[in-house]
């Protein structure tokens, strides 16, 4: 015979019956052997629908015996309390098999480990214990849920971090506003993230000047301007592509004019110029120029002493010892970029003994004329009387050391010659005509000739007045 009980959507309520003393060890299934005959009892937690909270329980009992069995439900709560799971009982007939589905509310009692179904007939008791429905732990799952939250949030601050430093971008690029046309600049960068770094110099015509890719994320950039003689701006862009993103910069680079002025001597001159051998001379010039030198000269060629060129325009050189008198020369030398200029001045050496006197004898009365040799204007080769002259007048040059091929000229601020002569071997006194002016104008009185070093040039300066 078999029956099974209808589920209701309601609890019924609980009964407490004191303390279930069970006369058999729990256990899910029981066999008890009497006189009468044989009975088995098998109880289990069939499921558990945790929308509806009721947990269903089958209850299968097998009487072989000749009487009738009656089968209660229990619940068994942690405090050792037994209740009474379902108010009514079932019924047994003798000699047969029943199988029951027991509804039980798991939320209408206290907290319970397991279900236990008694047996009880006619010399018959046995216990069956059934376990209680999975209850959800929900501290832990709280727990366990803000731990996944924490690792998610985690995982995805990680991600982000590692996405924004995957991202291209250019933190620093930095370029000089102006650069004068024909140098170097150097343009200082930084980028982050995952991508391929490139530049691109872009002239002021818009045709590429230079440009490619670069390996290294940080670094700097040398970028070669051409000369030019008028402004303009050069378009400097850099740019990062990658997965993720691209990134780009742009800078503009302003460049001068490169009109560079070539080297030029304005004045040289030797004090004193009548000196001893161990004697110090005082060389003053005025020269345009990066770099340069200074030189003692002998006749022959031969170079006594040699100094830098100093922008300051003085340089000291000392007389060699030398065993007799002789005329040496000061060779001034510059360069700037690709041009040269040399010019020179002329100074007498003596022994020590005889020539000074006789030299300073000569300078200062048996030829009038050639005082102004010892004079601070005297450059050993020529002398112009005047240094301030009126326009349309004659100037006077005095030549105090004639030379090969020598020609005297008056050469404007632009090196352009206004006037000129040649001065032959026994020419004492050669003289040019000051062009007219409407301001005080500086003008240069220049001799070239050719020696040794092939063609030189020694000037002095004169001014023009109205």
């Amino acid at each position: 015979m078999s029956r099974a009980l209808q589920l209701s959507g309601e609890a019924l309520p609980a009964r407490r019956a004191g303390r279930l003393t069970p006369t058999a060890r729990f256990r899910s299934g029981a066999a008890v052997q009497t006189a009468a005959g044989g009975v088995s009892a098998f109880f289990a937690l069939e499921g558990f629908d945790r929308r509806r909270g009721v947990a269903t329980y089958a209850l299968r009992v097998i009487n072989r015996t000749k009487s009738a069995l009656v089968c209660r439900t229990w619940v068994l709560c942690n405090d050792g309390e037994a209740v009474l799971a379902y108010p009514a009982f079932f019924e047994v007939e003798p000699f047969s098999t029943s199988e029951t589905l027991v509804p039980l509310w798991p939320r209408d009692f206290a907290p319970f480990d397991r279900a236990v179904a008694e047996v009880v007939g006619n010399g018959v008791h046995c216990i069956v214990e059934a376990a209680a429905p999975p209850v959800r732990n929900l501290a832990r799952a709280r727990r366990t849920i803000a731990a996944a939250c924490l690792a998610a949030g985690a995982i995805a601050l990680t991600a982000t971090a590692g996405l924004r430093e995957a991202m291209p971008r250019i933190a620093a690029f930095a370029v000089p506003p102006e650069a004068l046309a024909g140098t170097t600049v150097q343009a200082e960068y930084s980028a982050f993230g995952a991508g391929r770094l490139s530049y691109l110099v872009t002239a002021p015509d818009g045709h590429r000047l230079q440009g490619g890719r670069l390996d290294d994320h940080s670094g700097a950039i040398f970028i070669s301007l051409p000369p030019a003689s008028q402004r303009g701006a050069y378009t400097l862009r850099m740019a990062m592509n990658g997965l993720l993103g691209n990134a780009s910069e742009t800078r503009v680079l302003n460049t001068l004019s490169s009109q560079q002025q070539d080297a030029r001597i304005d004045d040289i001159s030797v004090h004193p110029v009548v000196a001893k051998p161990g004697q110090s001379v005082d060389v003053a010039y005025s020269a345009a120029a990066d770099s340069g030198y200074v030189r003692l000269v002998g006749s022959d060629g031969s170079i006594w002493a040699q100094q830098p060129f100093s922008r300051t325009g003085e340089t000291r050189l000392v007389i060699p010892q030398v065993p007799d008198a002789r005329e040496m020369r000061v060779v001034l030398h510059v360069t700037k970029g690709s041009s040269t200029a040399q010019s020179m001045a002329g100074v007498l050496v003596t022994n020590g003994l005889n020539l000074a006197p006789q030299a300073g004898a000569a300078a200062a009365g048996d030829d009038p004329g050639m005082a102004p040799v010892t004079g601070s204007d005297a450059n050993g080769t020529f002398e112009v009387t005047e240094r301030t002259v009126r326009g349309g007048n004659p100037i006077s040059v005095r030549i105090l050391s004639p030379r090969n091929g020598m020609r005297i000229a008056l050469t404007d601020a632009q090196s352009h010659e206004v006037t000129g002569t040649d001065a032959g071997a026994d020419a004492d006194v050669v003289t040019l005509r000051a062009p007219s002016v409407l301001v005080s104008t500086q003008y240069t009185v220049v001799a070239t000739f050719t020696d040794g070093f092939g063609q030189e040039s020694i000037i002095h300066p004169v001014t023009i007045v109205p």
